[in-house]
C-alpha cells in the first residue's frame, strides 16, 4: 500500500462519495433527527426552568408574607383581637421552625443541557427542604406513564448513541459493497490495486465526509436549541471529541466486518447484529448480572421500616424527649415541662432519633446506588453506546452523579437549618421568653435568618475532563479495530 497510490485513490473516492445521493439522504435524515431531538430536549428543560423560576418566586413571596405577619403581630393584644394559635405565629420560634420554614433547593440547568435529557425527566430539579422531612427529601412523584418513562426521551444522546451507528452501517455496508453486488470487483482488481488499499481509500473517503457533516449537524442542532457556546466551550470541545471517537470506533467495526468484501446483505446483517449486541444485548445482560450480584434493597421493606419506626418513636416520644433533655445540662429547665411541650418542640428530639433508627436502611440504599453507578461506568466501556449516553449526560449536566450531589447538598442544607434553628427551639423550651403585650409570641428575634440554597457545581473543565478516559478508550479501540480490519483485507472476494 504505497502512500501515493492511496492518496490518489482516496481523492477519487472522496469525489465519488460527494456525488452519491444515498450519502446525502442518510446524512440529511441524521441531521434532521439531531435538530428535532435538541429542540425537544430544550423545550423540556425550558418548561422545567420555568417551574424552577416559579418555585423561587413562591419562596420569595412566602418569605415576604412571613415578614409581614411577623411585623403585624407586634401590635398590642386587645380583647377584641382573636388569639393567635402558635402554629400560625411566625414569631414563635418553634412554630416558625416547624410550619414556616420550607425553602426549596433547586438544581439549575447548565448551558449544554439540550445535549441530553439524562435523569432530568426522572429526578427532581427542585426539592422542598422541610426541617422535619426524613433525610432531607420527601419521596413524592408526579403521576406519569411508567412505560413512557422506561422508554426514555428522544434526545441527542439517543440519536448519537443509536441512530448515528445505524447511519454509518448503512453508508459503509452499501457503499463498500457496491462493486461486489454489481460484479465490478474484477474490474477494480484489474487496475493493479490491492484490496487493502482500495478498502482503506473507500472507507476513509466515506468517513472524511461523514465526520464533518455529523459534527456540523450536531453544532447546528445545539445552536438552534439556544445553546450559548461561549458559556460551554470546554464541554462542547469534549462533546465533539467523544463523538469523533465514537465514529472512529464504528468505522473500525465496519472495517473488520467488510475486510473480506462481503455482499451488502451479508455486511449489513453482520453490522446490524453487532449493533444489536452492543446497544441491547450487553446492557440487558449487564443489568441481569448486576441484579443477581447486587440485588436492590427491598422498597416495601424500606416503607415498612419507616412506618414501624415512626410508630415506635411516637409511642416512646416522652421517654425520647426526656432522654434528649437529660443529656444536655443547658436544657435542665425543661425537665418539668416535658408533658406540656408543643408538637414542634418535640419534633426537634424525635426527628433525629427516627433518622438514627432508620440509618442502616438509608446507608444500605445509598451503598447500592454507589455500586450501581460503578457498574454503569464499567458497562459504558464494554458497551460504547451506553458509555456515550453517560458521557453526553455528564457534559449536559443531567447525569446521575450531578443529581446525587444535588440531593446530598440539599440534605446538608437541611442539617444546616436544623443546626441553626433546633438550638433556639430547645433553649426556648428550657427558658421560655416572657409573653409581652403583643399578639405574637416573639421568642424569635428575626424571621430573615434562613439562608438561600445555592448549589455548588463542578467546573466546566472538570466536566469536560470527566469524559476524556472514555473518549481515549474509544479512540484506541477504533484504531485497533481499523488496523485489524485492514490486515484481514488481504485478498479479493472475486
Amino acid at each position: 500500500m504505497t502512500g501515493a497510490r492511496l492518496s490518489s485513490l482516496f481523492a477519487w473516492e472522496w469525489r465519488r462519495v460527494a456525488r452519491t445521493p444515498l450519502f446525502w439522504l442518510v446524512q440529511a435524515a441524521l441531521v434532521a433527527s439531531m435538530v428535532w431531538a435538541a429542540l425537544d430536549t430544550a423545550a423540556l428543560h425550558r418548561a422545567q426552568e420555568t417551574a424552577i423560576a416559579r418555585t423561587v418566586a413562591a419562596d420569595l413571596a412566602h418569605r415576604t408574607d412571613v415578614r409581614q405577619r411577623f411585623d403585624a403581630y407586634r401590635a398590642p393584644a386587645t380583647p377584641a383581637a382573636p388569639p393567635v394559635p402558635y402554629w400560625q405565629d411566625p414569631s414563635d420560634v418553634a412554630a416558625f421552625t416547624q410550619y414556616f420554614v420550607a425553602p426549596h433547593a433547586v438544581k439549575p440547568y447548565l448551558p449544554l443541557s439540550p445535549l441530553a435529557v439524562g435523569t432530568s425527566d426522572l429526578a427532581p430539579s427542585r426539592i422542598e427542604v422541610k426541617i422535619a422531612t426524613l433525610f432531607g427529601i420527601d419521596e413524592r412523584y408526579d403521576f406519569e406513564n411508567p412505560r413512557g418513562l422506561a422508554l426514555g426521551r428522544f434526545d441527542l444522546g439517543f440519536v448519537l448513541a443509536l441512530l448515528l451507528p445505524m447511519a454509518l452501517i448503512l453508508l459503509y455496508g452499501l457503499l463498500v459493497s457496491f462493486e461486489r453486488d454489481r460484479g465490478m470487483l474484477r474490474l477494480v482488481a484489474a487496475q493493479a490495486t490491492g484490496p487493502r488499499t482500495w478498502l482503506a481509500a473507500r472507507v476513509t473517503a466515506i468517513m472524511a465526509w461523514a465526520l464533518p457533516t455529523t459534527l456540523a449537524g450536531l453544532v447546528l442542532a445545539l445552536a438552534l436549541a439556544g445553546v450559548d457556546f461561549s458559556a460551554a466551550l470546554p464541554e462542547l470541545a469534549s462533546t465533539l471529541l467523544v463523538v469523533t471517537a465514537y465514529i472512529l470506533f464504528w468505522t473500525g467495526i465496519a472495517l473488520v466486518v467488510l475486510a473480506r468484501l462481503p455482499g451488502a446483505a451479508a455486511g449489513l446483517g453482520a453490522l446490524a447484529a453487532i449493533w444489536a449486541v452492543l446497544t441491547l444485548g450487553l446492557p440487558m445482560a449487564g443489568a441481569a448480572i448486576t441484579a443477581a450480584i447486587a440485588p436492590a434493597p427491598s422498597v416495601s421493606g424500606w416503607i415498612d421500616a419507616q412506618r414501624r419506626t415512626t410508630d415506635a418513636v411516637q409511642r416512646d416520644r416522652d421517654r425520647i424527649v426526656a432522654g434528649g433533655i437529660a443529656k444536655r445540662p443547658d436544657l435542665a429547665g425543661a425537665t418539668g415541662r416535658i408533658a406540656t411541650l408543643d408538637h414542634a418542640t418535640r419534633q426537634t428530639f424525635l426527628v433525629p432519633e427516627t433518622e438514627r433508627r432508620l440509618n442502616r436502611w438509608r446507608t444500605a440504599r445509598a451503598a447500592h446506588r454507589r455500586e450501581q453507578a460503578r457498574f454503569a461506568a464499567l458497562a459504558g466501556f464494554l458497551a460504547p453506546p451506553l458509555g456515550l449516553t453517560q458521557a453526553l449526560a455528564t457534559l449536559a449536566g443531567t447525569d446521575g452523579d450531578r443529581q446525587r450531589r444535588f440531593e446530598a447538598q440539599a440534605r446538608s442544607y437541611q442539617l444546616d437549618l436544623r443546626g441553626l434553628l433546633y438550638p433556639l427551639v430547645q433553649h426556648e423550651a428550657a427558658r421560655p421568653t416572657p409573653k409581652g403585650m403583643s399578639r405574637g409570641r416573639y421568642s424569635l428575634a428575626d424571621p430573615d435568618i434562613i439562608p438561600v440554597f445555592t448549589m455548588t457545581d463542578a467546573s466546566p473543565r472538570a466536566r469536560a475532563a470527566a469524559v476524556l478516559p472514555f473518549a481515549g478508550w474509544l479512540l484506541l479501540t477504533g484504531v485497533a479495530l481499523a488496523v485489524l480490519g485492514l490486515r484481514r483485507a488481504d485478498r479479493w472476494a472475486l
